[in-house]
Order: C-alpha cells, then sequence, then structure tokens
C-alpha cells in the first residue's frame, strides 16, 4: 500500500506541476486575445483548465494525507510540510478570488440569466454598468435606440446668406437612401453626413468631437479644400456646425454648443456610404465610439475588446494568485521529486519566504501590465517581438538550466580526500550527544594478536577467466582461481586467521566477514577500518567465531563490482557439541549467484547509475546467468534414504532470490546463521532470501528425488528488469527468466524430480517456529536507550557528478547522512520504512538485530534475528539489537548498487574514532 501511495504522489506530483505551468501562463494571457469572443473562449478554457488544475491539487493532497495515515504521520512529513501544506494554502486563494474573476469573463452567467425570462439581463446605460465585460458592452449595444431623424431645409445653402431654419421635429421627412445608409453605418453612434458643392472660397474648420466622440470621415468625390459648406439648417438636436471638404461624420452625445474652428478630427474609420445634398444625424448608445464599436463589434463577435474588458482579465486577482499556485506547485513537485533531509523548518521557512516575494512581485508587475492594456488602443505586440522574447525566455532559461546542472554537478562530486567517522552531523536517537566515551581508536579495536591459529586459510585475489561448469566462461576476480571461493569451515571458537594476498587486482582488495560479529579492526571495510590491500600486497585477519551458522565472506573495496565478478565464498561455523547435522548426514552449501556470460561494460568496471536491480545489469552488463556455485544448469546427488540433510541456501546476489524445495517436507533450522526455536514441518512453500541472507533447511532424504530450484531471480536476465528494480510488480523475477539451476538429491539419480509449485505460499519467518523463554531486548520501564528511524527513498538528483535515481536514507545520500550514535551498552530500535520504488536489504556490520514488527505486526514466532533484513517497497519493519560491539561500522544496503550510490551511512560508537580515510586519492572506495 505504501509503494503504491508513493508511486501516485509521484505521479501527480509531476501532473500537477504540468497543470499548473499551463494555467499560469494562459491566465497571464488572457488579457491579450485580439477580440472579444477569442477572450470569452480563452477564459472558459482556462477556467476549465483551472478547475483541473485545483482538482489535481486536491488529489494530491489527498494523496500525501493518505501516504501519513499509512505510516503513522513520520514517513511523509516531507511531504506533508513543503509539497501539501503550500500548496493548499495557494489553491484555497485561487479558489476565493481566480475562479470567480474567470466566471465573470466567460459569459455564461449572463447567458443564463437572459434565458431564464425577459428583461433578467437588463442593465443600466453608461459608463462603468454592468461587469464591464466585452459581453455587457454587447448587451448594452443591443437596447433599442433612440428613433432616427433626417434635417429638412435647403441642403445646399448659400455660405453667405443665413441658414435656413429646420422643419418642425415632428415633421416626417425621409432621407435619400445614401442617408439611410450612412445613418445606419455607425452601428449605434450619432452620425451626420453632410456632403454638397459650396459656393464660396471662404474656408471653414472642420468641427472637433467632443470628448473624442466626433469622427471626420471624407467621402469618396469630396470637393477639392478650397470649397466650403454653409451652416446647415438647425435640427432637432441644435444648432448644427460649420464643415468641409465633402463629406463629414459627427458622433454626439450631447447638442454641441460653439460655432468657432475646430481642428480637424482624427478618423475613427471609414465612414458609411452618403449621398449628395443630405445630412442625417442620430443619436444612440454609449458614451463613446470605442465602447459602441465593440459592442457592435460583439454583436458581430470580432471586435477588439475594449479597455475595461482588457482590465477585467488583466485583474491581478485573476492573474496572480494562479501564477502564484504555479510557483507553488512547481516547488511541491521539486520536493517530491527531490526531499530535502530532515530537518524541514528551514526548507519550510524558505519556501514560503518564496512565494510570499513571488506573489508580491507579480502583484507589482501585474498592476503595471493592467494599467498599459487599459489604455484605449493598446495592441498586443507583434508576432516578430513575441517570437524575439520568446527566444530570450528560452535563452535564458536554457542558461539557467545548464549553470544549475553544472553547479549541481559539481557540488554533488564525491571529495577525493574524506574522513570516514564523523565527518558530519549525528543522529542521536533521542539519546545523549558525543562526548561521554573516552576517546578510542578503529585500530585498538582488533582480535587476539598472541596464540597460534586453529585455522588458518591463504585467501588470493586475482584477475581470471574462468570457465563455468555448464561451459559458459566469466571474465572473473576469483579467490584461490575457482568460482565461488573457497569455503571456509571452522569450529565455533576456534581462533582464525585468513592472510589476504592481492595478486593482481588493482583497485584493490578487502575481506569482510559477513554476519560474524567480528572485532572492529577485522571487519575489512576499505576506508573504515583498515586501507584496501594493492597489488602485491597482503593483510591478516585474526577473529574467533563466537556462534554457528551459515555465513560469507565477500571482497569491501569496489564491493558493487568486485562481489558481482566473484571475490566471494562461504563461511561456515560448526558446533561440535551439537553438531546441526550427523557425521553421517548431508551438509551442503547452496551459493547462488548471477554471473555475467556475455561480455561486460569495459572490462567490468561498474557503470555510474546504469547498474542495480532498475536495470538488471549488476553493474557489469551482458547475459546474466544464475548458478548454484559454478553450475548454471542442474546438478544431481546420490544421497540414501533416510539420511539427514542439510542444505545452507546463500543468496550472493543484490536483489532477493526465491527457492522452492519440493519432493519432501523440510524445516527451516536457521536464519542468518542464527538458530530457529522449535522449528515446524512445511510442506511445498516458496522461500525469498533477501540479498545477502542466508536459509539453513534441514529433512530427511525420503525414497524419491528432492529437487531444489530457483522460481524467482530478479538477479539474471538479459534485459532490464523495469523501473521498480529487484520487486517489479512484486514478480521478484519470476517472469522473462532462462532456465533456472537445481539441484537434485535421489536415491536414484535418474530419478524423476517433481516441478516447482510457483503458486505455492511464501514462507513468513514472522510467525515460524515458537518462542521457548522471555522475549530477548525486552526495554525495561525505561524504554529503549536509542530510537532511530530510517526512511528509504528515492530522489531524482546527482551524485559523485553523474545525474540518476537516488537511493536515500532520510532523504540524504553518503556522505551526507547522519551517522547513528550510539554508546556502549545501549538498547537500540530502528524503524525501516521503504518509501521507495526497490527492495533494500540493510546490513547491519557487527551486530545482529531482531525483528519486533512489520507493518504493525508483532513478531510472535521463533525469535527473528537477522543481520540483512529484506525491506520491500512499503513495508515498515521495527528492530532492536544491543550496542556490544564497539567501533564504527557499515550500515548499509546490501542491494550493493545502491550501496555505491549512495546509500550508506555508519552506525558509530561514543568516543571511537578511525584513521582512514575514503575518497579517490586514497584509493579507498567501499562500495
Amino acid at each position: 500500500m505504501v509503494e503504491n501511495l508513493f508511486e501516485q504522489n509521484l505521479l501527480w506530483a509531476v501532473l500537477a506541476a504540468v497543470c499548473w505551468l499551463f494555467a499560469a501562463r494562459g491566465a497571464r494571457r488572457l488579457a491579450t486575445r485580439p477580440h472579444s469572443r477569442a477572450l470569452r473562449r480563452r477564459a472558459r478554457l482556462g477556467l476549465v483548465l483551472l478547475v483541473t488544475a485545483l482538482l489535481t491539487l486536491t488529489v494530491r493532497a489527498a494523496l500525501g494525507v493518505a501516504l501519513a495515515a499509512e505510516t503513522d504521520w513520520w514517513g511523509a512529513t516531507d511531504f506533508l510540510l513543503l509539497a501539501v501544506a503550500p500548496q493548499v494554502i495557494v489553491g484555497a486563494v485561487v479558489a476565493w478570488l481566480s475562479v470567480p474573476a474567470y466566471w465573470r469573463l466567460t459569459g455564461w452567467d449572463r447567458a443564463a440569466r437572459r434565458s431564464s425570462g425577459p428583461g433578467s439581463g437588463a442593465r443600466p446605460d453608461g459608463p462603468g454598468t454592468g461587469d464591464g465585460t466585452a459581453d455587457g458592452v454587447a448587451d448594452r449595444a443591443r437596447e433599442p435606440a433612440e428613433p432616427r431623424r433626417a434635417p429638412t431645409g435647403d441642403a445646399r445653402p448659400h455660405a453667405t446668406g443665413p441658414a435656413p431654419m429646420p422643419a418642425p421635429a415632428s415633421a416626417p421627412v425621409s432621407a435619400p437612401a445614401p442617408a439611410r445608409l450612412a445613418a445606419s453605418s455607425g452601428g449605434g453612434t450619432a452620425a451626420l453626413t453632410r456632403t454638397g458643392r459650396p459656393a464660396t472660397t471662404d474656408p471653414l474648420p472642420t468641427p472637433t468631437a467632443e470628448a473624442g466622440t466626433t469622427a471626420g470621415t471624407e467621402a469618396e468625390g469630396a470637393t477639392p479644400a478650397s470649397s466650403a459648406v454653409p451652416t446647415p439648417a438647425p435640427s432637432a438636436f441644435g444648432p448644427t456646425r460649420p464643415a468641409d471638404r465633402g463629406t463629414t461624420a459627427l458622433t454626439k452625445t450631447e447638442p454641441p454648443t460653439t460655432t468657432g474652428p475646430l481642428p480637424a478630427p482624427a478618423p475613427s474609420g471609414p465612414a458609411g456610404p452618403t449621398g449628395e445634398g443630405t445630412a442625417t444625424p442620430t443619436e444612440t448608445g454609449p458614451p463613446t465610439a470605442e465602447v459602441g464599436s465593440a459592442a457592435q463589434g460583439d454583436v458581430q463577435g470580432a471586435a477588439t475588446p475594449t479597455p475595461v474588458t482588457r482590465s477585467a482579465a488583466a485583474d491581478p486577482r485573476l492573474v496572480v494568485p494562479v501564477r502564484v499556485g504555479g510557483v507553488a506547485v512547481g516547488l511541491g513537485a521539486l520536493f517530491t521529486l527531490h526531499p530535502p533531509a530532515p530537518p524541514y523548518t528551514a526548507f519550510l521557512v524558505l519556501e514560503m519566504t518564496l512565494l510570499a516575494l513571488a506573489a508580491s512581485g507579480l502583484v507589482l508587475l501585474q498592476q503595471r501590465r493592467r494599467v498599459a492594456v487599459g489604455v484605449p488602443g493598446w495592441r498586443p505586440a507583434s508576432r516578430g517581438r513575441r517570437l524575439v522574447r520568446s527566444l530570450a525566455v528560452v535563452t535564458c532559461g536554457a542558461l539557467l538550466v545548464a549553470g544549475g546542472y553544472g553547479l549541481a554537478a559539481r557540488e554533488s562530486r564525491l571529495p577525493d580526500r574524506m574522513a570516514t567517522a564523523h565527518h558530519h552531523a549525528y543522529d542521536t536517537g533521542g539519546g545523549p550527544g558525543p562526548g561521554a566515551a573516552p576517546a578510542r581508536s578503529v585500530t585498538d579495536l582488533t582480535g587476539p594478536s598472541t596464540g597460534a591459529a586453529d585455522r588458518r586459510f591463504t585467501l588470493t585475489a586475482a584477475t581470471r577467466t574462468v570457465r563455468l561448469a555448464s561451459g559458459e566462461t566469466v571474465d572473473a576476480l576469483t579467490f584461490n582461481g575457482v568460482l565461488p571461493g573457497p569455503e571456509l569451515r571452522v569450529g565455533i571458537g576456534e581462533l582464525v586467521e585468513v592472510t589476504l594476498v592481492n595478486q593482481d587486482v588493482t583497485a584493490g582488495v578487502t575481506v569482510h566477514w559477513h554476519g560474524v560479529d567480528v572485532p572492529n579492526a577485522e571487519d575489512g571495510v576499505a576506508g573504515i577500518t583498515q586501507d584496501a590491500v594493492r597489488p602485491g600486497g597482503r593483510h591478516v585477519y585474526r577473529f574467533r567465531a563466537d556462534r554457528a551458522g551459515t555465513f560469507w565472506y565477500h571482497a569491501h573495496q569496489q564491493s558493487s563490482t568486485t562481489v558481482a565478478r566473484g571475490l566471494f565464498g562461504a563461511l561456515v561455523v560448526t558446533d561440535e557439541a551439537r553438531r546441526p547435522t550427523p557425521p553421517d548426514g548431508v551438509d551442503r552449501t547452496v551459493v547462488a549467484h548471477a554471473w555475467s556470460v556475455g561480455g561486460t561494460h569495459g572490462g567490468g568496471s561498474a557503470v555510474r547509475g546504469s547498474g542495480g536491480a532498475l536495470s538488471g545489469r549488476n553493474g557489469l552488463g551482458g547475459d546474466l546467468r544464475t548458478a548454484f556455485g559454478d553450475d548454471t544448469g542442474e546438478r544431481r546427488e546420490r544421497v540414501a534414504a533416510g539420511t539427514p540433510v542439510r542444505l545452507r541456501l546463500v543468496n550472493a546476489d543484490n536483489c532477493p532470490r526465491t527457492y522452492a524445495l519440493t519432493g519432501t517436507s523440510f524445516q527451516v533450522a536457521a536464519i542468518d546463521g542464527n538458530e530457529v526455536s522449535a522449528p515446524t514441518d512445511l510442506d511445498g512453500p516458496l522461500l525469498r532470501v533477501a540479498g545477502g541472507g542466508r536459509y539453513d533447511l534441514t529433512f530427511r532424504q525420503p525414497d524419491g528425488a528432492v529437487r531444489l530450484t530457483v522460481t524467482g531471480d530478479a538477479n539474471a536476465g538479459a534485459g532490464s528488469q523495469g523501473f521498480e528494480g529487484c520487486g517489479e510488480d512484486g514478480a521478484y523475477g519470476t517472469h522473462g527468466t532462462r532456465e533456472s539451476p537445481s539441484l537434485v538429491l535421489a536415491p536414484d539419480t535418474a530419478a524423476a524430480a517433481p516441478a516447482a509449485d510457483t503458486d505455492a505460499p511464501l514462507f513468513d519467518p514472522l510467525h515460524y517456529g515458537t518462542a521457548t523463554g522471555p522475549r530477548p531486548l525486552t526495554p525495561d520501564d525505561g524504554g529503549f536507550d536509542r530510537d532511530f528511524r530510517m526512511v528509504l527513498g528515492n530522489s531524482v538528483g546527482f551524485y559523485d557528478g553523474a545525474p540518476m535515481m537516488l537511493w536515500t536514507v532520510n532523504n540524504a545520500v553518503y556522505p551526507d547522512i547522519p551517522s547513528l550514535l550510539v554508546g556502549e551498552g545501549d538498547l537500540v530500535r530502528v524503524t525501516f520504512l521503504n518509501r521507495s520504488l526497490d527492495d533494500h536489504p540493510m546490513h547491519l556490520h557487527g551486530h545482529r538485530m531482531l525483528v519486533l514488527t512489520r507493518d504493525g505486526e508483532r513478531a510472535d514466532g521463533s525469535p527473528w534475528w537477522t543481520d540483512t533484513l529484506n525491506v520491500a517497497p512499503g513495508e515498515r519493519y521495527e528492530v532492536a539489537f544491543r550496542a556490544d560491539n564497539p567501533g564504527v561500522w557499515a550500515d548499509h544496503c546490501h542491494n550493493l548498487d545502491h550501496a555505491r550510490d549512495g546509500m550508506v551511512l555508519h552506525l558509530a560508537y561514543d568516543g571511537v574514532s578511525s584513521p582512514y580515510e575514503t575518497g579517490a586519492s586514497t584509493g579507498n572506495t567501499p562500495e
């Protein structure tokens, strides 16, 4: 459930950002629409888009809350504070201010009122009435105009004589057809058209419209400039003014009162047809020619929006909240794809400050823009200017992106030299800070330095081309020339001495004893407990194995590559006093590993960011084939019926591997080298072993054949395993895999072995076996001494200069993950929550962990001890351990490609430091 909610949060964060980007752009450009119909159409489209954006924001917020509820809130704190809360605030402001403003511009409310009944859409005439939109102007334009009246009298008065008196206003006079056309051409304006041949050469000035409402237009066939037009007879609208040069169109809202000369008016548009010897004044409509023409254009659907309309479309209350919402949602998507490391208070303050500054700046800019578009005659910039401006914006954006890319890549590079211990902050887990314990060095925490060793081994690391039993060849790194390395068997309590020799492995070599609680100096981690052994060098490890069980050893220098190529082997610790298998029994170690049999990238060097479960190539490439030991096919062994058998399964890979044991009932006798208390018989369940984990299976050989096989393996295959990595869709490699290796044990090696049931239920160690005593690691009334929480997540970013999908702990990568600080003797609890898209087998060096709960469900079977706990996507585990082995210990994901890419931290004991360093110049690269 958590995995699905996390995926949905990522998806909807991106989707919401895209929707708000378009909504913000549409709001900014709304006022620049070329005509009223386009403005209304864009307003309607913008309203739909804005509502869609608000819905995506609602879903995003709901998913964040659901994730928080599913993970007890602490697992989604970053989403709630940084990605949800600011967006919800801005979204509420948008719903309050921008949505109503958009609605008023659409015209849908007026259409609804007009359709509801007669007179429902009526508004008073005059400027500022209605809603100020283009539709409001259109409604006023549709109101009936005053009756048109034509003047009477002589249309050609003598220039020197007085103007004849007009006929009574009530006398009906029909204007000639050209005059009627001229009168009707104004579209709701008062037009006075005059023409005639003057009888004098005295020039008369052309009248000027009052308040910008009179427009003079010269008709076709106008008389020369020297001609003059006598003053017409007074009309019902008052005395007329002299005009010259043929035809003049006069638009008036009140009778002119002056007869003095006025400057020529600026043409407002082409005049309509005129008739000679006629003068037809009409008067109606709003007080300005611009509003009147816009109204007429609205009726026709193609007029330029009025300044009032543009001003309403550029209102900061409409535009600014949407644009700020775009910024908020963009920041939310950024914090979702690349969450910052806790604590989050500073990031929340920074985000809110950025939003406040953005809102203030956008308000000022939008106010200026509103004033500009509200000027009569304003027109949008030409296409060329818009293209130049767009190119400039794109260029600046590209430069910023390129600069940010380069800066992020540079800042992510790991230092050439870096002190391993305590080079960053501590996570105290609620306990005391550092400084209480006396100072010690890792070099002092060694195994027994004197005394004769009970067991001595030499491991020689070398580069070899090895032929597997199946005939395939591997470009390998080997211990003692074999794949896997030789099995080391020792008795419990024996002093073990292992000499490591590096013959020619140029990257260097160390040996880590996986699962064995050795002293810190013997742990074999380059740059933490020792320096890597260079070619021609050697190093001696001495320790006592104090617990019986199945373990393994492997290189911990460039481990993502060296382990994949073969530097590993099994380590078995037996207890002679309590032998797990009788002397006449069969005790087999089955080490499973996916070998690269098809070639490698660059001789086996890891490809940064391309390896791991997300690509299914284990950092090497080629065709990955799973083998039991060095055999990718079927191996048969003769075992007499009734013989006790113990199979020790070792998963020497990154991803979980699913096994099936068919043909007999069996018991899971041990997990990760820890004996299970009172195990019970199992019949055919599938066994999923974590990467780096081990299971011991015991049974008595029946009369028929018993088959051990792999039914699901995300470590193998020739192609990508998909974006979700090891457990893509929960399949764990059950689809698309090749022939799996198998081990068949039978009294008759020719006997047919039963096939595995891939639909069988999965073995669950949480409830397996029976606790025979009090639960270990039970805290007293004071609770745990330290309590740590680790969110295992994903982030998109840079690591060591390369862009990639990051694997994070508490939204940070090495070396920025705080060390877990403990004191010797502390009882520690750790909670793992996997909020990522892949499995993480979490491995704590030098200690074993007791599983307390999984997804809130208490472990009630045999105590489940583990050193490598696979945390699948969406799972939440609580584990406990006793801090009883001082040192500086690696604590990392044992998907070694994840560790290579930063999923590493340290368990640091108070007072303990390490003199070793990591980095390219030191030669120590542990992961």
